[in-house]
């Protein structure tokens, strides 16, 4: 099931990398907890314009470790490298998955 979650990360930031905002947008659950409760259509419409601003993005994952909370949820940490012509940062996420009838998708994030 680990092997499942990363596939999963790995394909939310490929779709990040090649800047496919509906591709990226379709890993996040419907249940997501959006940063400070904001409501999903303006947090997806914010999402779009960073992912479509930039001429270009990467976005790396090093270091992940998966660790298993019973059959359906999963916890996530690693290293983001995320670069862009406007923007580098490198720093420690955690993605909180949850198993659905699409596979994996992310539930919560946490940056730092």
């Amino acid at each position: 099931a680990s092997a499942e979650v990363l596939k999963a990360v790995n394909a939310w930031a490929q779709a990040w990398s090649k800047k496919d905002a509906d591709g990226y947008l379709s890993h996040y659950a419907k249940e997501f907890k959006t940063p400070g409760n904001e409501a999903r259509d303006a947090w997806e419409k914010t999402r779009r314009a960073r992912i479509t601003a930039p001429k270009s993005i990467s976005v790396g994952i090093e270091q992940p470790k998966v660790t298993m909370n019973g059959a359906d949820r999963a916890t996530v940490t690693f290293r983001q490298n995320y670069k862009s012509d406007v923007l580098k940062s490198n720093n420690r996420k955690t993605l909180l998955m949850i198993r659905s009838g699409d596979g994996w998708q992310i539930l919560e994030e946490k940056s730092g």
